[in-house]
């Protein structure tokens, strides 16, 4: 039986002026809608709520997705997370090329965008939790995490690496992609402290400012493992 691909009902999560893209990633193309006026979420936020973040597409989840067409023969049948999953691009592709895939993010209108996505991609159905990562549910364990841009804040980094320790398979990989923040340094140091073992390298990926047409973006891809 060829599996069930997600049906193009799910609305977009907020009114807001979405703007549809299609990119390369691997060999294919996939659709993704993003919002790219800031303004207009500031806005919906209502200037108090948080600001969601996970409508945009940001550079290091173009980079993560790259990183997943680069790993497609690994992919069937593994046991993905991502984490933060804001459009959801990075696990669709994941997804679409033979994952098991389970999307968190602790915005609800982000993981109806990550629903979205996956149809717009027909790509078979994807589970989707909301996740905070100060009151992780238990999703057990999995054979790949992986985060786009979600290192940002130092005060969740504690939190975070928590969560791989307790969702990651003992030999299994986690891969964050960070635009060079300078939090990724804290983040570093803690997982140095906490007996992960990291290893570091670099993707280019173009700029998605409109300002800066052709520029390249840097982002640093960081793969933890579990010490011995």
């Amino acid at each position: 039986m060829p599996p069930r691909e997600q049906p193009l009902t799910e609305r977009r999560p907020l009114e807001l002026p979405w703007v549809s893209r299609t990119l390369a990633v691997g060999s294919q193309t996939w659709r993704v809608e993003m919002v790219e006026d800031q303004d207009a979420l500031i806005q919906a936020s209502d200037g108090g709520g948080a600001f969601p973040f996970g409508l945009m597409l940001w550079e290091s989840a173009v980079a993560m997705a790259d990183e997943m067409a680069a790993r497609a023969r690994w992919l069937p049948g593994l046991r993905v997370l991502e984490l933060g999953c804001g459009l959801g691009l990075s696990g669709v592709v994941a997804a679409g090329l033979g994952a098991d895939v389970t999307q968190t993010d602790v915005d609800e209108a982000a993981l109806a965008a990550c629903r979205r996505t996956a149809a717009l991609n027909a790509v078979p159905l994807i589970q989707t939790v909301v996740g905070d990562w100060h009151h992780w549910p238990d999703l057990g364990q999995f054979d790949l995490i992986i985060g786009a841009d979600v290192a940002y804040d130092p005060d969740d980094h504690s939190a975070l690496l928590d969560v791989l320790a307790r969702a990651l398979e003992p030999d299994g990989l986690a891969l964050l992609a960070d635009p060079q923040r300078t939090a990724q340094a804290s983040l570093l140091a803690l997982a140095d402290a906490g007996g992960w073992i990291v290893t570091t390298s670099e993707r280019h990926v173009l700029d998605l400012k409109p300002q800066t047409p052709g520029a390249l973006r840097a982002i640093t891809l960081l793969e933890l493992k579990r010490g011995v």
